[in-house]
C-alpha cells in the first residue's frame, strides 16, 4: 500500500472587517474547535489585516474548508499560493497555531513584500512557508 499523504493549503486573504484582539481570540477559539473535529491542523498569521494560514489534514477536508474560507465574508482576495501533499504534518500538535503581528517590519524578511503585493507568486509561497516554519520552531519567540 502507498504512504498516506496530508495535504496542505497555503493562502492568503484580506481582512473585510476590523479585528480587535477580543474578536481574533473567538475567531482562533472556533477554528481550533473545528479544526479539531476535522482532524485538520495549522497555523494562522495575522499583519495589518491581512491573513496568511496553511492547513493540513485529508484532502477532500482541507478543500471543503478552505471553500467556506473563500466564501467566508471576513475574507477578501483569497489566494491559494501552495497547494501540495506532505509525507507527514508539520503542525502535528496545533488545532491551529497562531501568531499576530502588530508591524510588518516584525515578520521575517520577504513576507512584508508579500503582503504588499510585491514580488512573484513563487517568491510569496516562500517566504509565506518559510514564516510558517519559523513560528512553528520557535524563531519569533520572546526571551522572557
Amino acid at each position: 500500500m502507498g504512504e498516506i499523504m496530508v495535504h496542505q493549503i497555503l493562502y492568503s486573504s484580506a481582512g473585510l472587517v476590523g479585528f480587535d484582539d477580543d474578536q481574533l481570540l473567538e475567531l482562533l477559539k472556533v477554528a481550533r474547535s473545528n479544526n479539531s473535529k476535522l482532524g485538520v491542523s495549522g497555523m494562522l498569521l495575522y499583519a495589518e489585516g491581512s491573513f496568511i494560514q496553511v492547513l493540513e489534514g485529508e484532502q477532500k477536508v482541507v478543500e471543503e474548508l478552505f471553500a467556506k474560507i473563500e466564501k467566508d465574508p471576513r475574507h477578501g482576495e483569497a489566494r491559494v499560493l501552495l497547494k501540495c501533499d506532505v509525507p507527514k504534518r508539520t503542525f502535528t500538535d496545533w488545532s491551529m497555531g497562531f501568531r499576530r503581528v502588530n508591524k510588518l517590519s516584525e515578520l521575517p524578511a520577504g513576507l512584508s513584500s508579500f503582503l504588499y503585493g510585491r514580488g512573484s507568486a513563487a517568491e510569496s509561497a516562500d517566504a509565506a512557508i518559510k514564516a510558517m516554519y519559523g513560528f512553528r520552531d520557535g524563531r519569533w519567540r520572546q526571551a522572557g
